[in-house]
């Protein structure tokens, strides 16, 4: 009899033997010295991923160029040969000069003047993500003319700003982008933001206690100069001094100067991207800027200089015509 239950119970326990094994085999058992049968885990600090940012200088799909957009039936037109790099940031900028509106007259001179509003055709394809519409043209053809140029980019996806009162916010992977546009020229541009030290400074602090990296967009200056006024350094100064990440300026047509200060890029003026002003080699020059952020640290700036043709196409310059107009900055 107890042979029997000897043999019963080690016949239970070799049951049980073999049921453990089998779950252990189910188990991944994890070295300490080795640990390879887990891939590592690679924490990547999300603060530390790269953001990059374009902004152009002056587009005015309007007069010739929106002509010429007309007579091709090609809003892309314009931006044909600086499109694959405009796509290439997580963020481009532009200054729109004149309104993109429904019923707009074909007009090759003067300086009243507008777009189709299906130009902004063109500006989707080449990547555009947020236009400052802070200038002496956004309400060329009156208040309603802005409102229907802002309602046209943002049922594009394209963010509008520099309208009173207003700072535009970008969610760029785990950062908040401020957009601030400001306009310099005179005190009555109803509907969009005022220039003043007190607006910029009180404008820019808002941006800076919501967002972590904090653009302020400027149309200031006087055309065709090659040095900013001593008011554009003041108002670039004093939006760092609240605290602007980069400024940037256009307006005057030609390209200006740059300055660092307080560790902060300014560029004054970048001159045309795309615009009808073939009377001047100078005001068929523009330049692009690329920054590269690392968290809410710039890193690098690349610059791109362009050329105009046709009235209405920009190409990038050549090594030799980039020495030419750097020369003349």
């Amino acid at each position: 009899m107890k042979k029997l239950f000897a043999a019963v119970l080690l016949f239970i326990l070799v049951i049980i033997g073999f049921y453990v094994s089998q779950m252990d085999r189910g188990k991944i058992t994890v070295s300490e010295k080795s640990g390879t049968n887990v891939p590592p885990v690679i924490e990547q600090k999300i603060e530390d991923q790269t953001i990059t940012i374009i902004s152009t200088g002056d587009i005015g799909l309007v007069r010739d160029v929106n002509n010429e957009i007309q007579i091709r039936h090609d809003p892309n037109y314009p931006f044909l040969k600086i499109a694959p790099y405009l796509k290439s940031a997580d963020l481009t900028v532009t200054n729109l000069e004149g309104p993109l509106i429904k019923n707009c007259p074909i007009a090759l001179t003067g300086f009243t003047f507008c777009g189709k509003d299906t130009n902004v055709n063109g500006l989707t394809f080449a990547g555009i993500d947020a236009a400052s519409l802070a200038n002496n043209h956004a309400t060329n053809f009156g208040f309603n003319s802005l409102a229907e140029t802002a309602a046209v980019l943002k049922s594009n996806g394209i963010a509008p700003f520099g309208l009173a009162d207003k700072i535009e916010y970008i969610n760029i992977k785990d950062k908040k982008v401020a957009l601030v546009g400001f306009v310099e020229l005179g005190n009555n541009w109803a509907g969009l933001n005022n220039s003043t030290l007190e607006n910029v400074a009180r404008l820019v602090s808002e941006a800076k206690s919501k967002a972590n990296i904090i653009i302020a967009a400027f149309h200031w200056g006087v055309e065709y100069t090659r040095r900013p006024t001593q008011n554009q350094v003041n108002l670039a100064h004093i939006a760092i001094d609240n605290g602007a990440d980069i400024v940037l300026g256009n307006h005057p047509h030609w390209i200006q100067d740059n300055e660092i200060y307080k560790d902060k890029f300014i560029t004054y003026a970048q001159g045309n991207t795309i615009f009808d002003q073939d009377w001047s080699q100078e005001t068929k020059e523009g330049v692009i800027y690329k920054f590269e952020y690392s968290g809410e640290e710039l890193k690098k700036i690349d610059e791109k200089y362009t050329i105009i043709e046709n009235n209405s196409q920009p190409r990038f310059a050549t090594e030799a015509e980039t020495v030419n107009i750097k020369s003349k900055i």
